[in-house]
């Protein structure tokens, strides 16, 4: 028996690197591997991944528009071959609707892409995974629209003014630099540590003291009077 395995992001942006890791495929005892392909998308064509070092049965790619699209697996044996299909999300740049970017960290971390993680060329991962924490602290603070829904990425960035965005960016951005510093464990030395806690310490200010001006009717337009998160009337379902 054959079992095709794909180990993958199911949501990547537009030209950013993504690894489409085939390396626990596998088949039973009474069959040999002789070839493993990934097809990164339908059309695309398979490419052929085989290496001696199982470890190595990965293929880096980055899609030039936005869809859904289909991954194809195909593992070879001595005796058979079997196919089998991963689905992966693309999304563009604006309907990712990132709060911050690589170019943000440069100042504090002019060398922080020695902690990619290998497959990836930009830490887009973690600005994503920062905005899913904030969305989620807003929503767990009771911080809701007038008609009690929970604010969406999109919410975040329609507004133009300016302190509206640089206190999500600073936000986002310290909460990105901690995610990195939380998940490479690159080092367990003191300067590690100190940065870790200094990012999470100006992650906290910036979240606590941003006064949020949120759109809470809907209507694109910033509120009148602003409201900090420590100070917000919660309003209860």
């Amino acid at each position: 028996m054959i079992f095709p395995k794909l180990a993958y992001e199911q949501l990547v942006q537009v030209e950013d690197k993504t690894r489409l890791d085939a390396s626990r495929s596998f088949a039973t005892s009474s069959e040999v591997v002789e070839d493993v392909l990934i097809e990164p998308a339908s059309g695309v064509g398979f490419i052929s991944v085989f290496n001696a070092d199982s470890k190595r049965w990965f293929l880096d790619w980055a899609y030039e528009d936005d869809g859904e699209k289909e991954i194809t697996v195909r593992v070879v044996t001595d005796s058979d071959s079997k196919d089998r299909v991963f689905k992966i999300n693309v999304i563009s740049v604006e309907n990712d609707a990132l709060l911050s970017n690589d170019s943000d960290l440069f100042p504090y971390e002019p060398n922080i892409y020695r902690y990619l993680p290998s497959g990836k060329a930009s830490f887009i991962y973690a600005h994503r995974a920062a905005q899913s924490k904030i969305l989620a602290y807003l929503d767990e603070q009771r911080i809701w629209k007038n008609d009690n829904s929970r604010y969406t990425k999109e919410d975040l960035v329609i507004v133009e003014d300016a302190e509206f965005k640089n206190q999500f960016k600073m936000w986002s951005m310290f909460q990105t630099l901690l995610i990195i510093f939380e998940s490479s464990q690159v080092s367990t030395g003191d300067v590690f540590q100190e940065k870790r806690q200094e990012y999470e310490r100006e992650m906290r200010i910036h979240r606590n003291r941003s006064s949020l001006r949120l759109d809470s009717s809907g209507d694109g337009k910033l509120d009148v009077t602003p409201r900090n998160i420590r100070t917000t009337t919660l309003v209860r379902r």
